[in-house]
């Protein structure tokens, strides 16, 4: 009877108090040897049942320490990072990393190329004509000022000039575009019509061009698109074309045009005859290679034509600045020695 006892009292005080400690039973017998006394096992459903009400028992108290403003229990600070802050080294670096990656990225638009050949064309021949035309008054001083007061103002100009006439190119588009707007949307027999005349040289019949052309009459904007892309063959030019366009067209104007001024500036002043030729022998091979490398960008695949067609294209702008360089030196010289001191 006394053992039947012991084992519920020690049941009891398992399941219902885990975190009190044990104290001596009181309802034992004094007869009884409770340090001999035998202590069933818990099953092991009764197990895992102690150790979750110990384990929610723990965390409800956690939870409600937190929550009480009052209570003891501080609130624990955020974990800090231990990732070291960026520096500006590092930073740098990922900055020039990607600036390489752009521009080996970067692939020139053909718009792009023409404005730069139009730059540096001017840029290599105004500039180079007049050095050689001032090299007859026989002072490099003069070369020099004359040199870069063109080359300031040649480039101010293209690039102005560039930009104006991108600009243009982008007004006439948007007056196209509501002028075909005002057609789809107030002649709509003449649009099928222009339909049409465009299909028409591809083979489509009658039925076929009709279908085609009252399925654009559907959407206005999709007519009025259909009819610049290919009525007015235009495309919608960049936001961006005007600067771009001044920007390329005037640095490659300073770039060719800098070009022959700078033997002028690595010679005494009264040897402007010896600046004259050495910039005529740097003018030479620079315009035979730029018209060189202009005809192989802008030339046919074909190897045996294209080599022969960039060989005559370095030939032509060899000539074209020889040429205007000569005239240049004739027309100075000639005016200079026919005005009275």
């Amino acid at each position: 009877m006394s053992l039947v006892l012991l084992k519920n009292l020690l049941f009891f005080k398992r399941s219902s108090a885990p975190n009190r400690k044990a104290t001596q039973t009181p309802s034992a017998s004094p007869s009884t040897p409770t340090s001999k006394a035998h202590i069933p096992p818990l099953s092991f459903e009764k197990a895992q049942e102690t150790s979750w009400i110990e384990t929610t028992s723990s965390v409800d108290l956690e939870a409600q320490g937190t929550s009480d403003g009052n209570s003891s229990t501080a609130t624990r600070p955020p974990k800090c990072s231990n990732e070291p802050p960026a520096s500006t080294f590092s930073t740098i670096a990922a900055f020039i990393r990607k600036s390489f990656r752009a521009i080996r990225t970067f692939r020139p638009t053909p718009r792009m190329i023409s404005d730069a050949i139009i730059g540096i064309s001017d840029g290599m021949t105004v500039p180079f004509a007049l050095t050689a035309g001032l090299s007859s008054l026989g002072t490099t001083r003069i070369v020099v000022l004359g040199g870069v007061a063109e080359l300031v103002a040649g480039m101010i100009s293209m690039g102005v000039g560039g930009a104006l006439g991108a600009k243009a190119e982008s007004e006439g588009y948007r007056a196209t575009v509501a002028e075909t707007m005002k057609l789809v949307t107030r002649s709509s027999a003449e649009a099928i019509c222009l339909v049409h005349d465009i299909l028409r040289p591809y083979g489509f019949d009658p039925a076929q061009r009709d279908t085609i052309a009252n399925s654009l009459m559907q959407s206005t904007d999709r007519m009025v698109d259909y009819l610049m892309r290919f009525h007015h063959q235009e495309k919608q030019p960049d936001p961006s074309r005007p600067m771009a366009c001044g920007l390329v067209i005037g640095l490659g104007y300073a770039f060719g045009g800098l070009i022959p001024l700078i033997p002028y500036f690595c010679v005494e002043r009264h040897q402007v005859w010896r600046a004259l030729w050495i910039s005529v022998g740097i003018m030479v091979f620079a315009l035979f290679v730029f018209g060189f490398s202009k005809t192989v960008l802008l030339a046919e695949k074909d190897q045996d034509k294209s080599t022969r067609k960039a060989c005559l294209g370095g030939l032509e702008m060899v000539a074209i600045g020889g040429g205007a360089a000569a005239i240049a030196v004739g027309v100075v010289h000639g005016i200079n020695s026919n005005i009275p001191a």
